[in-house]
């Protein structure tokens, strides 16, 4: 009897030891949720006294003691005494994490005991939760950074598709330019050249007539192989910045009737009607840079009216600002082309047969806003098309944004 009193008195103090040196705190309540079984750890997890509450205490005043200094949270102490009560009384299974007092988080387990009652666990999850709060946080952060870098590698792939495209499209206007550049002075060195050989073929029997016809047309294919190579030119300037405009007074008026004049002499059955009268007297411009405007313009209603022969030119003043429009009865421009009469290249599909580059009317666009002006455009396809030129009338040099250089002569 002796023994059994002794091995039961050894199995006791060894369920005692494995319980106290248990990494968690351990607390066996009963039916009435009396704490029979405790060890050093439930204490110490929970910042609780051990004399305060011994084993035989019920689990009831942990709660209302936890509660009064403010381990659960703001609010009624009781009701939050009642809560957990109830929730413990029905002896489930469950589980759930709470930060005490001390900082700690604790992984709470109620598992239900036979014959009524329950077993619960404390363990110490401080360590292993923020590690994982660690992970979610780093794992948000490597997302942002993947989110990020994908983004910004998106939007390089579509910079760089959209530079390949400017690329391909820059390759295909520098083909069509390099096609209508050799078209275009193929076609006055083919005029002149067939012009002096027909001179060669008549030399002992040439006329007056005859020698100034030929003529003629050579100085007609000169002048627009002239006009080509001064677009160019001053297409290239401008673009790369270099464009020199020498701004002085001078008289609008008289640059008109030259380039009216000049278009006249190279010949053709073109009747002008020149109506400049209303001009102002004098204007700040640069005199080479508007002649070539135009003349661009009035060779442009030329070529584009070739069976229509008046073409107007008509100069006044509107809005305190010099105006010169020049209109044409040809070919016309459809609708849908009209916004784009101004792009580098564009060429109107009512163009197609006659010759260009598709440069002029950008160049003309960008002297004329050098000059602080603009450029209008009234256009109907079969009708013809009336291009009108406004410049400011300064009395003194205008502003000449993008120019290396501008002065007054």
């Amino acid at each position: 009897m002796k023994s059994r009193l002794v091995r039961q008195d050894d199995a006791h103090a060894l369920l005692q030891a494995t319980i106290d040196n248990f990494p968690g705190g351990i607390c066996v309540l009963d039916a009435d949720l009396v704490m029979l079984v405790t060890n050093r750890r439930f204490y110490n997890l929970l910042d609780l006294s051990e004399a305060m509450f011994p084993a035989g205490s019920n689990i009831e005043d942990v709660f209302r003691y936890n509660a009064r200094r403010g381990e659960y949270g703001p609010g009624d102490p009781e009701e939050k005494v009642y809560e957990r009560v109830s929730h413990i009384r029905r002896f489930e299974e469950h589980c759930f994490d709470r930060e005490v007092g001390t900082g700690l988080v604790l992984e709470m387990r109620s598992a239900p005991k036979p014959g009524g009652g329950s077993i619960l666990t404390y363990l110490d999850v401080t360590m292993k939760r923020r590690a994982e709060q660690d992970i979610l946080r780093h794992k948000e952060t490597l997302e942002n950074l993947v989110s990020q870098r994908t983004a910004e590698i998106e939007r390089q792939a579509e910079e760089l598709q959209r530079l390949l495209d400017q690329e391909r499209h820059i390759n295909e206007l520098q083909r069509q330019f390099v096609t209508m550049t050799s078209h275009e002075f193929r076609t006055p060195l083919a005029i002149i050249d067939g012009a002096a050989q027909r001179l060669q073929r008549r030399k002992d029997h040439l006329t007056s007539d005859f020698a100034e016809e030929k003529a003629g047309l050579i100085r007609s294919a000169v002048s627009r192989m002239v006009d080509l190579m001064e677009s160019f030119l001053s297409a290239g300037r401008i673009e790369h910045g270099h464009m020199i405009y020498e701004f002085r007074p001078c008289s609008l008026r008289e640059i008109v009737e030259r380039c009216v004049l000049r278009q006249k002499s190279i010949g053709g059955f073109h009747r002008f009607h020149v109506e400049l009268n209303d001009l102002p007297a004098i204007v700040v411009v640069d005199t080479a840079a508007i002649e070539q405007v135009f003349t661009n313009l009035i060779s442009n209603a030329v070529k584009y009216a070739p069976t229509s022969p008046d073409i107007f030119i008509r100069g006044y003043v509107e809005n305190g600002a010099a105006c010169v429009a020049v209109r044409d009865s040809g070919v016309g421009i459809d609708a849908e082309d009209l916004p784009k009469m101004f792009q580098r290249y564009f060429r109107a599909r009512s163009a197609t047969g006659i010759a260009g580059t598709g440069i002029g009317l950008n160049l003309v666009k960008q002297i004329v806003e050098e000059h602080q002006g603009h450029i209008k455009l009234e256009s109907r396809k079969n009708e013809g098309s009336t291009f009108t030129v406004v410049l400011p009338v300064n009395t003194t040099m205008p502003k000449a944004a993008g120019c290396d250089q501008a002065k007054v002569g």
